[in-house]
């Protein structure tokens, strides 16, 4: 069997692709990736790799319409038997194509939302799909209702007893808050340094490359902000130390969108991983998650009294009930992941 993996990105952005590699790779399976070489940084000389001209994330219609005929190209000349299709945007331009040749062999892999949901009948391509695979139950807020989801969390933990012991120690004067990865959400994130801005208790440490890394040092140049540092992209061998070197990872993301509410992010199952707590601001999917496990801090929608909560949770916080809540929460990723995992290596079969 030949199976292709349709990718709308370059594979640094798409890191839970690799759940999908392990299983095929440990399956003998023959399978090749076709992806979008956005950022110039794949071997061109990979004719399943395609690159346009420009360099970045954003794309238009017709970019699209491009990349869509480079896709019907290679799976037209190397007839794969079963497909994988990752994000909502590709499945809208390759609907009809799906429908006709690989009605229920294909898997819909969705990430993220997209507003093109809007503009064609995914319920469609959702019910023809083998499964459709979600990285976060919040997203059945905007998906049609159906019985073919499964739910792959963005992490590869297998058992529990991979967990890093608990470092949390909240004795210290000065309490460091990390975004650890891509960084994106300026307007937040800016926010947030406003109400914290030259606090003698607290750091704010940005970690990784974004579209809003030069705004945010722009603006804690102008503002004369002595307390956040933006250190820009990092190693993943590195990855490790910056959490363990954190006291609590911020995961505030907007809540009036629909994407960032019902999103689970990767800095979520890191953050429990290395036994930090998270921080985030109430309103999302994401928030529910982490008052259901006792994940970290919850804090007003305002932000206005945030180091005031933050320095009331930290008084108050219960390291025994942490360690219970963090467990449930990998159990039940787990639990999920494994059925992932069988029902691929079904669809592989």
């Amino acid at each position: 069997m030949r199976l292709a993996l349709i990718c709308p990105s370059n594979m640094l952005y798409m890191p839970y692709v690799k759940s999908y590699e392990t299983i095929l790779n440990s399956n003998n399976v023959d399978y090749d990736i076709i992806s979008w070489d956005r950022f110039h940084i794949e071997d061109p000389v990979n004719p399943l790799n395609y690159r346009d001209i420009k360099i970045g994330h954003q794309r238009s219609y017709l970019d699209y319409l491009r990349y869509k005929k480079f896709i019907i190209n290679k799976l037209n000349s190397k007839k794969y038997d079963k497909i994988i299709v990752f994000g909502i945007q590709i499945s809208y331009f390759l609907k009809k194509y799906l429908l006709k040749y690989y009605k229920n062999k294909y898997i819909l892999d969705i990430r993220d939302y997209n507003k093109i949901i809007n503009f064609f009948n995914i319920k469609n391509i959702i019910e023809n799909s083998n499964y459709t695979v979600l990285s976060s139950p919040g997203y059945f807020d905007w998906l049609p209702i159906g019985n073919k989801y499964l739910i792959n969390h963005n992490t590869f933990i297998k058992n529990l007893n991979e967990l890093k012991k608990n470092y949390n120690n909240f004795g210290s004067n000065n309490i460091n808050i990390a975004c650890i990865g891509a960084l994106r959400d300026y307007q937040i994130n800016i926010d947030l340094i406003k109400k914290l801005k030259n606090n003698e208790k607290v750091s704010l440490s940005f970690h990784g490359e974004g579209d809003i890394n030069k705004d945010i040092v722009k603006f804690i140049e102008k503002k004369a902000v002595n307390n956040v540092v933006v250190t820009g992209r990092y190693n993943q061998e590195e990855e490790a130390s910056l959490y363990i070197n954190s006291n609590l990872i911020n995961t505030i993301i907007p809540n009036n969108h629909i994407n960032s509410k019902t999103l689970l992010p990767n800095r979520l199952y890191n953050a429990v991983l290395f036994g930090r707590l998270l921080l985030t601001q109430e309103g999302t999917y994401l928030a529910e998650q982490i008052k259901e496990y006792n994940l970290g801090i919850v804090i007003s929608k305002s932000l206005n009294e945030i180091f005031e909560e933050i320095d009331t949770y930290l008084k108050e916080y219960d390291d025994l009930k942490y360690e219970e809540g963090r467990t449930l929460f990998f159990e039940n990723v787990i639990k999920d992941n494994n059925h992932f995992i069988e029902k691929l290596k079904e669809f592989i079969k």
